[in-house]
């Protein structure tokens, strides 16, 4: 049993079936909230997704001491895996590379300018050894972490970056462009490079990892028993889908094939022209499609086209989606190989809107009282409106807090209101 997380080994087994796109007892399913006393804003750090490490990058001591005391204010529901993500950025390998790492508003920005006829010289004369000070600093952060979370949570493989993006933190977009088209042998030369040290650090680091912790993790926070990663390439919404074929897919194609299963993290509707060309890589495992404009979120109805094509071709999902799609989505897909995730507010909205077969309400509490106030056109419940909906719809709310399934209607009203 671990210290965090109760049912670790049947969650474990369950994701283990996810991978090989077979389901044990149930669907899969990976939520959190925070537990009496804590709240979710205070906890972007046991999510893995605080800047520490980035602002102060060799200062892992303080940041995990403050991430395993923070650890108990979140309850880890379904098949989440208390993990640690040692977040230095998207693409710290440029930094391996020789960029220096730029922290600026909760973000970090990679970026060494450096001419066509220098790259590739560049690029050779990196050594992976102790004279590199990110080589030997990931290495070293690496071993500290895993050896002190042993038995008590995972560690996470850092955000190695996509091939032709970390040459972008180089060339820039528009120097790529140009020398793919007037000398793609020069950018040929940098993917081999880049692929061939990359994944020599994945290897290395995920080789310290297991010494210490069972299974593999990353930034995406899906555990697996055997090794895996999110493959990426956001440079390729500058791409059209022949130069995606041409310079992109043989780089994610070797990563897959170098794993025992991959992600490809799918990032905004400029990347979708790409789809079918990675859903035909037989060694890529699953997507995780993210729409980016901020407009219709992951789970979205006009997003559902998508999700069927990577079902058709037999792959994954990894989903993030709001609570009211969750028990949405289980109901329109195979289950199979389906991974939803999402956070709650508290535990009374978990058990609100989680599905059936997780013994959720699925969120038909919140979709009758949004009926219920539409038909009397009212803005918003109070508490004696709330009440009488209680009544008159005969529920019983168990143990669930009032006041905060209230909120939530409430919240949901006010979202209505907006868009009408």
């Amino acid at each position: 049993m671990n210290a965090f997380k109760e049912d670790i080994g049947e969650a474990k087994e369950r994701l283990k079936a996810w991978w090989d796109h077979e389901i044990i007892d149930r669907p899969t399913i990976a939520y959190y909230y925070p537990n009496e006393g804590a709240s979710i804003m205070s906890l972007l750090d046991v999510f893995g997704f605080g800047w520490d490490l980035a602002k102060n990058p060799d200062g892992i001591e303080k940041i995990l001491k403050n991430y395993e005391e923070r650890l108990p204010d979140l309850y880890f529901g379904g098949e989440v895996i208390p993990s640690f993500f040692p977040n230095y950025g998207a693409g710290i390998m440029a930094a391996v590379f020789g960029v220096v790492p730029k922290y600026q508003t909760r973000t970090v920005w990679f970026n060494r300018p450096t001419s066509v006829d220098e790259i590739v010289p560049l690029l050779e004369n990196v050594k992976l050894n102790n004279d590199n000070p990110w080589y030997s600093r990931l290495l070293r952060i690496t071993e500290y972490a895993a050896k002190r979370s042993q038995g008590k949570y995972q560690i996470s493989m850092t955000d190695l970056g996509g091939i032709l993006d970390i040459l972008s933190s180089f060339l820039g977009p528009k120097n790529i462009i140009l020398t793919m088209k007037r000398r793609p042998d020069i950018v040929d030369t940098c993917r081999s490079i880049i692929l061939e040290k990359t994944l020599k650090v994945y290897d290395d680091l995920q080789n310290i990892i297991e010494k210490y912790n069972d299974g593999c993790n990353s930034w995406l926070n899906v555990w697996s028993a055997k090794r895996w990663y999110p493959i990426q390439c956001d440079f390729s919404a500058m791409l059209n889908p022949n130069w995606f074929k041409r310079f992109a897919l043989p780089d994610i194609k070797a990563q897959a094939a170098h794993m025992d299963y991959s992600i490809y993290h799918l990032d905004g509707s400029l990347a979708i022209p790409h789809l079918d060309a990675l859903l035909s890589i037989p060694e890529l495992t699953g997507i995780q499609w993210v729409p980016g404009d901020g407009r219709e979120p992951m789970g979205h109805e006009k997003w559902y086209p998508i999700y069927k094509k990577i079902q058709a071709a037999g792959k994954n999902i990894v989903n993030t989606v709001t609570p009211s799609r969750l028990s949405t989505m289980y109901k329109h897909f195979d289950p199979k190989g389906l991974l939803l995730r999402t956070i709650f507010f508290s535990e009374s909205l978990a058990e609100l809107y989680l599905p059936k077969f997780i013994e959720g309400n699925e969120g038909q509490i919140i979709k009758k009282s949004l009926e219920w106030a539409e038909r009397r056109n009212l803005d918003s419940l109070s508490i004696s409106n709330f009440n009488a909906f209680l009544k008159e719809n005969q529920i019983n709310l168990e143990n669930r807090d009032p006041k905060k399934v209230r909120q939530e209607i409430n919240r949901k009203l006010k979202i209505r209101k907006k868009a009408s």
